[in-house]
């Protein structure tokens, strides 16, 4: 066998180490200038919402409207840093196997950069952990604890926890009502996020020292009588609901065909027009919290969504946008924020530092101010109490903006 002269391998060494060097090199240079769903003149921005099913209504169909329209708004305004968002969005049908489906489209087919949502629950316990693993930056929509503790670096959550909303319930029946022989339900619907409402309940219980029954109206349902003839036999003085509006309206209007004149206090879900108007002067009673503004509202915030929704739907000042719409614009203000703040080098770990260093954002009072910071990843924790006006078919404020109690 002949053998070549070492010099000649040496040499070819030398040539093979230099060629794989800028193969090697030229690779680095392309995946350092790349960012998922990320170009000179797009950034991709994707959200999983309930288009078709149960929640569609209440939740999905108001949350993409105001993404999409405050999308345009952004866009027709030059972007930011010289780039367009593209809004992509799927349909779980608020069903978890839907939901995952959707984010596996979206992260990738879709290449996102950020996420929105999604409003289900379910889906989100079963999301959030893939999210953290394949590190996509997400305002979240499922106001429930297990998103923020222990803390998620890319989860972020612009509104209070079902928990809070349910302490501000509770301490306002409490605290500023002071009933005598309270006799209190709590009606919820038996899925994740109506099990961790129920858990909450309990906790405020404990700590503000009351009792309570409970009530199941099944999501879907239209009717809720054999739910009010056990809420009369209980001799029920107060009612919590944790629904969607649909859930609301069927129990606001069995207690007024049994003519029952119980108050109902409902979590955000419920706190939407629908639950006004559909019961009639059933909703005389009904009570809500939310954490957002109504569309309706003589507020900066308030004057400036409608100007810039109406520009690009006119002629759509009527029916009222619900608060879901509200909290949509809110949360595409933070994500605008961040981006602004992230700059124009813009990648996923800046896109964090970024909504993490939004401190007393306001809203125009839309919400209450936003807060984040690298160990906190609730942005905000202030909501307000709204009574039912059947005769203008308004959610009118009872209260300014509060949080719930401090429990030590």
């Amino acid at each position: 066998m002949q053998r070549r002269p070492i010099a000649l391998c040496r040499k070819s060494c030398t040539v093979c180490f230099v060629v794989v060097s800028i193969i090697l090199f030229v690779v680095t240079i392309g995946h350092s200038g790349t960012v998922r769903g990320v170009t000179e003149t797009t950034i991709k921005i994707g959200t999983i919402c309930d288009l078709t099913g149960p929640s569609a209504g209440d939740i999905g169909l108001p949350l993409l409207d105001a993404l999409s329209n405050y999308t345009k708004h952004i866009n027709d305004s030059g972007g930011v840093h010289g780039r367009t968002i593209k809004l992509v969005f799927e349909d779980d049908r608020y069903s978890i196997p839907a939901a995952i489906a959707g984010f596996k489209k979206l992260f990738y087919k879709d290449n996102i950069f950020a996420f929105v949502g999604p409003g289900n629950s379910g889906g989100a316990k079963v999301l959030y952990p893939q999210m953290e693993k394949l590190k996509v930056p997400n305002m979240a929509y499922a106001p429930n604890e297990f998103m923020i503790k222990p803390l998620k670096r890319y989860v972020f959550l612009p509104l209070p926890l079902y928990d809070d909303q349910l302490g501000v319930i509770y301490d306002y029946i409490i605290n500023d009502l002071k009933p005598e022989n309270l006799n209190l339900t709590f009606v919820y619907f038996d899925t994740e996020s109506g099990k961790d409402a129920l858990a909450s309940t309990k906790k405020w219980a404990k700590y503000l020292n009351f009792e309570f029954n409970t009530e199941i109206v099944n999501m879907g349902s239209l009717d809720a009588t054999s739910q009010v003839l056990s809420i009369r036999r209980k001799k029920t003085t107060h009612i919590v609901i944790h629904h969607v509006s649909a859930g609301a309206v069927a129990l606001l209007r069995d207690l007024k065909k049994f003519g029952l004149n119980i108050p109902v206090y409902g979590t955000l879900p419920t706190c939407t027009e629908d639950t006004v108007k559909m019961p009639g002067r059933g909703s005389r009673n009904y009570i809500g919290v939310h954490s957002f503004g109504s569309w309706y509202d003589d507020t900066p915030g308030s004057k400036l969504m409608r100007q810039i929704t109406l520009k690009y739907k006119p002629g759509t000042e009527e029916p009222h946008r619900s608060k879901i719409y509200t909290g949509a614009w809110v949360v595409s203000s933070i994500i605008e924020e961040g981006l602004r703040k992230a700059g124009k080098e813009l990648t996923v770990e800046n896109m964090v530092e970024a909504w993490e260093s939004i401190r007393d954002m306001s809203t125009g009072e839309l919400s209450g101010p936003v807060n984040f910071s690298p160990v906190n990843h609730k942005g905000i924790s202030y909501s307000k109490l709204y009574r039912a006006d059947p005769e203008s078919g308004r959610l009118l404020p009872i209260t300014e903006w509060r949080k719930p109690p401090e429990i030590k």
